[in-house]
């Protein structure tokens, strides 16, 4: 766990700390847990879909194609324009219409595609408990005078989203002006458009803030290019991978691998089931299973400054908000 002194961070003026959510302050539940909740979301979903049917061939279209099929199906066409597109939020209900279409069933309101997509909502308080840690080390923040906020991408914002922040507690810490949700706002992390959102609310240049979150391009690499000084706190299951980089074992200190090879735009053959190409767990896996070794040709751009395991690791790093 880093410890101050930090040569990067003496000198430098720190009053706002920036958060991501997923993975960084909250973590899914077991996976029956989180099955039973998406499956019920499901459910939801497709009895919605079979209301707007009308024909006796789309309704046999429906029926061939349970919930489950519906979530992947939508989950893919959005992953898709992500592939393409990196920088701005897709919109959710055109690609359910797409989706549909490709089943055979066109005609569909928008407003009816928006509101299947809304069923398939998994809200946050039952699915995602925080981690246990998060807000004794956001109050301790606080206290210090640090400013915070969040910049996070989500598939679903609104009010139900706000309304799940304000359930865990978060929203005693987050003030909701303070709180950057690609679906609302349009744009996705690494752009910088949402980083700049939540610091002009705040009335904080870049260079005052501190990211913290758990995805080297979301977080890391848009932090970066606004000079942002980055923190990650990589998933478990990189956790590893991580320290090796923290410790120079497997290079220099610091110093985390080059998305070249591994976000070209195609989704490539060797994605293991269940990770995605923006993953990070498909990045660092990719490039240590095929060169044995981590990229030497490393990138300014997605180097985190500092590496943490657990949220209450800043309370070792910012002391006090101001010069460091």
């Amino acid at each position: 766990m880093p410890k101050k002194p930090i040569p990067s961070l003496t000198g430098r003026t720190i009053r706002c700390i920036l958060f991501d959510l997923g993975d960084t302050l909250w973590f899914r539940k077991d996976l029956a847990v989180w099955q039973q909740l998406e499956n019920a979301s499901n459910i939801r979903a497709v009895a919605l879909l079979k209301q707007l049917v009308t024909s006796a061939y789309q309704s046999d279209v429906i029926d061939t194609a349970p919930g489950q099929r519906l979530r992947d199906s939508i989950d893919e066409q959005i992953r898709t324009v992500i592939r393409q597109n990196p920088d701005f939020e897709p919109d959710c209900a055109y690609a359910v219409t797409q989706v549909l279409q490709q089943w055979g069933i066109d005609g569909v309101p928008r407003e009816s595609s928006a509101a299947i997509f809304e069923a398939l909502r998994v809200r946050i308080p039952g699915s995602r408990p925080l981690f246990e840690d998060v807000l004794s080390t956001l109050a301790a923040l606080q206290q210090r005078g640090f400013q915070l906020g969040v910049v996070t991408n989500r598939h679903w914002g609104g009010t139900p989203f706000q309304e799940d922040l304000q359930t865990l507690g978060l929203l005693n810490f987050f003030d909701p002006r303070h709180i950057a949700i690609s679906a609302d706002l349009g744009v996705r992390k690494p752009n910088p458009a949402i980083f700049l959102h939540t610091l002009n609310a705040l009335n904080i240049p870049p260079s005052e803030a501190v990211m913290v979150g758990d995805s080297l391009k979301a977080d890391i690499e848009g932090g970066k290019m606004l000079g942002i000084f980055t923190v990650w706190k990589p998933k478990p299951s990189v956790r590893k991978q991580a320290h090796l980089i923290a410790t120079g074992a497997a290079t220099t200190a610091h110093e985390t691998p080059s998305f070249s090879e591994g976000y070209a735009g195609d989704h490539p053959h060797d994605v293991p089931e269940g990770l995605h190409i923006t993953d990070d767990d498909y990045v660092l896996a990719h490039l240590q299973g095929r060169a044995g070794k981590w990229d030497q040709n490393m990138q300014n751009d997605v180097k985190p400054d500092l590496i943490i395991e657990n949220v209450c690791d800043l309370l070792d790093i910012f002391t006090e908000a101001g010069e460091q």
